[in-house]
């Protein structure tokens, strides 16, 4: 069984790989990171600082379109195109063929963010000429972010079809990018049920805020290591329930 299930990953990462779209988002990364890095319109400080900001901006870009991109489609072009059958057919579980496809396509996506975050390491090396530990943990914590985008994105495509699960998925990754600003400020303005349900909807969504180091990085700020715990287990914790609930609906589902 295990020995299947790590076989069901590694086909689903080399179809990763060779989607179009993950090539274009990568070069296109690297070429903005790289382009940022050069630029000497500025003196060093602002111009490590343009660097710090474009490069976190682009990982981060890159990482939750292409993991919305290749998992909003995976599932149901596998039942459409009936190669999901003879994968079934064999004893394992649909629970098991599902996280294959989840981190097969994690594993491609993160492949790229490792490239561009080696791009900006070395950017920051040759200007500082020491190497950030702030800047590889913003990246680490970017890698916990897409993993969230890419389990959310999971989920909603047990539910809906291809165009729909990536128009979903990116509506609700704004809104948690947004709902520390303004849905706690629209809470504090409303009463009774709307304040409930307005309450609810931002516990609900993921805090995507919650993962962004970009400014503490651009601006040389300390971030306490107990905060760092919790953001991790709750990006832990968040994207397990959403794999979780993935699994449950998708056992469910007639085929």
């Amino acid at each position: 069984m295990l020995r299947a299930f790590f076989a069901l990953i590694k086909l689903s990462f080399l179809e990763a790989v060779r989607r179009q779209i993950l090539h274009v988002m990568v070069l296109l990364s690297l070429v903005v990171i790289a382009v940022a890095g050069t630029v000497s319109f500025f003196d060093l400080g602002v111009q490590v600082k343009i660097v710090k900001d474009t490069g976190m901006v682009m990982i981060l870009l890159a990482g939750a379109l292409s993991v919305v991109f290749l998992l909003s489609g995976a599932l149901f072009h596998d039942v459409e195109q009936r190669l999901l059958y003879p994968v079934l057919a064999r004893p394992i579980p649909r629970g098991l063929y599902l996280l294959a496809r989840y981190a097969g396509a994690l594993g491609a996506v993160y492949l790229g963010m490792t490239l561009m975050a080696a791009t900006l390491l070395a950017l920051l090396w040759v200007h500082l000429h020491y190497l950030s530990t702030l800047a590889i943990v913003a990246v680490a914590f970017t890698y916990l972010e897409v993993a969230l985008v890419g389990a959310l994105t999971l989920l909603v495509s047990t539910f809906f079809t291809p165009a729909m699960t990536a128009t979903l998925t990116l509506f609700l990754y704004l809104l948690g990018s947004l709902k520390m600003g303004y849905l706690h400020h629209l809470a504090e303005r409303n009463t009774g049920f709307a304040k409930w349900a307005i309450t609810a909807v931002s516990a609900l969504l993921p805090n995507m805020e919650a993962f962004r180091f970009k400014d503490a990085l651009v601006h040389d700020l300390t971030v306490p290591i107990g905060y760092l715990l919790m953001v991790a287990v709750y990006a832990v914790c968040y994207t397990a329930m959403c794999v979780a609930i993935s699994v449950w609906r998708f056992r469910r589902r007639e085929m």
